[in-house]
């Protein structure tokens, strides 16, 4: 008798909490477009996870920041580690985009230089999107189900810098012998790299390291002996 009235307590509750869910969604569904709902929430999360680091925000933080039920949060990401793949990919998209207007506004001749002050730009005044990225690579390491997150976030990575090197290929003679796929992982891999290497240590001096890299890539086959 006793196990049963603790089943019925137990479906009893977990009923509950699937029909508030629902009407949650269902609310916010009569208020704004699921897209815009999403996208408020991954605002809300970057906000917080960048004040407070992954270990220390809550779901309840964030569904706070966002103004949105705490159930929604679930509703739309499962939990924090998903939503934590979403933020890093919004902001990479942010990036990607910022590529393409400079790629409009900027001579030819002088778009490799201005594409690679981006990435000093971004652990200059942004460090803490690094630190979000690594924490990433690390749950992604440990955590199957976020394997597949992590590694289409690292995809996307190469498939914007490769585009960025397609435009230098198409205006000028530098590196035209070299797959752009493949230079644009040696490139993801040194942006990453030399971001770690300045969090943990200030004093690496990310000019000189890019300046160097410039000279590298300029130094390439042309393809055109």
């Amino acid at each position: 008798m006793r196990n049963e009235i603790l089943f019925a307590l137990a479906f009893s509750e977990n009923t509950w909490y699937i029909d508030c869910m629902s009407k949650q969604h269902a609310t916010s569904e009569h208020s704004e477009e699921p897209q815009e709902t999403r996208t408020r929430i991954i605002t809300a999360a970057a906000k917080v996870l960048a004040e407070k680091g992954y270990d220390a925000t809550t779901l309840r933080e964030i569904s706070r920041e966002a103004e949105a039920a705490p159930g929604l949060v679930h509703y739309y990401f499962g939990g924090k580690d998903q939503l934590l793949v979403e933020v890093l990919k919004a902001m990479s998209d942010r990036y990607t985009q910022a590529t393409e207007v400079l790629s409009r506004s900027v001579a030819p001749e002088q778009f490799m230089e201005a594409a690679l002050e981006q990435p000093v730009a971004r652990i200059t005044e942004q460090p803490e999107w690094y630190r979000l990225r690594y924490e990433l690579f690390v749950l992604g390491l440990h955590t199957p189900l976020l394997a597949p997150g992590v590694r289409d976030l690292l995809a996307e990575g190469r498939t914007s810098i490769s585009k960025a090197i397609s435009l230098v290929q198409q205006s000028s003679p530098i590196a035209q012998s070299v797959d752009p796929a493949v230079l644009a992982s040696l490139l993801l891999a040194v942006f990453d790299g030399l971001a770690l290497q300045k969090i943990m240590d200030p004093a690496v001096d990310l000019n000189a390291a890019y300046q160097l890299l410039v000279q590298m890539i300029r130094s390439l086959p042309s393809g055109k002996e």
